[in-house]
């Protein structure tokens, strides 16, 4: 088990928004918030093709991609259970083909208030839950 947690996707200037259960890849860094999703979700966005995209390279841990990363260009709205929302940060959208499953880093864990109880067990709570508050990956 892995903590996944709720995340809504807005796009400002398109009014598009998509809710998804994305991985908290707390190994993955990134100098500022991210999404990691596929062509897919990027299609669902308006936002594929990227008209301007910068290009980067990936490196994973047996593999190195390709990734267009359009820069601040979401809201990411962390949501508990019933949809509300607990705390969200402008974000840079990052498109990556033959991904397995969204992702968000470990910037983007820690900006949106995401404390990991156990990875293993999927367990997390926000920072603004109380202590005796636990959360399970969704």
């Amino acid at each position: 088990m892995v903590v996944r947690v709720r995340i809504r996707i807005r796009v400002e200037n398109t009014g598009s928004s998509t809710d998804l259960v994305v991985l908290a890849n707390g190994g993955a860094e990134s100098p500022r918030p991210c999404i990691v999703v596929g062509p897919e979700v990027a299609e669902v966005l308006k936002l594929w093709p990227p008209g301007k995209a910068e290009v980067y390279l990936v490196e994973e841990a047996s593999s190195t991609t390709e990734a267009y990363v359009l820069p601040n260009s979401v809201i990411l709205e962390l949501l508990d259970e019933e949809g509300n929302v607990l705390s969200s940060v402008r974000a840079d959208l990052v498109i990556q083909e033959g991904l397995s499953e969204p992702l968000i880093t470990d910037i983007t864990i820690d900006e949106l208030g995401i404390q990991v109880i156990s990875f293993s067990k999927g367990l997390w709570r926000h920072k603004g839950d109380p202590l005796s508050k636990v959360r399970s990956s969704g």
